[in-house]
């Protein structure tokens, strides 16, 4: 086998294993590096329940793959269409605490311009943040309970697993 097949079943590998997916949003405003965050709306029996994340969601029976999920899950929840932005990769699957044993599987997107967003009602709001403001704003916080590292951008806070995939992008630049 050669090594381009033996990397593309590596990556079709990566996407069966893992149980979610997230679609990390990028996108240039004028020389300013920025990423879609939203917040999840508040509902009972949700452990992600109010907390600051990147659009996306569990694999469906209907999914072919994680590039599928993604898609369906960032439109549903965003409108965003992505196949009108550029996958630019995959990040390592995540362990999520939360959920022992499940790993999410984040997939990164260039976007050009400023898509329309409307959200459906699994969130509340979205922010555009500006990654040079993270590095600036990162503390310990109590969050849900317990001391924790997070991303404390005044009106929320962005931690855990969002936390962590911030910290692989912002390490990359």
């Amino acid at each position: 086998m050669d090594k381009v097949e033996n990397f593309k079943n590596k990556l079709s590998q990566r996407e069966q294993e893992a149980w979610a997916t997230v679609g990390i949003i990028v996108r240039w405003d004028n020389d300013e590096l920025e990423t879609l965050v939203v917040k999840r709306a508040i509902a009972e029996g949700d452990p992600w329940s109010g907390d600051m994340a990147f659009p996306g969601g569990k694999k469906m029976v209907g999914d072919a793959n994680l590039r599928e999920t993604v898609k369906r899950e960032v439109m549903e929840e965003t409108g965003i269409d992505l196949s009108k932005a550029i996958f630019l990769g995959y990040f390592p699957e995540m362990l999520t605490s939360i959920r022992p044993g499940s790993t999410v599987l984040p997939q990164v997107y260039l976007y050009g311009g400023r898509p329309e967003i409307n959200l459906n009602s699994e969130l509340t709001n979205y922010y555009w943040v500006h990654l040079s403001t993270l590095i600036p704003n990162r503390r310990i916080a109590l969050v849900k309970g317990k001391e924790t590292p997070v991303f404390d951008l005044s009106e929320y806070k962005i931690w855990g697993l969002t936390y962590r995939m911030l910290n692989i992008i912002l390490s990359m630049l």
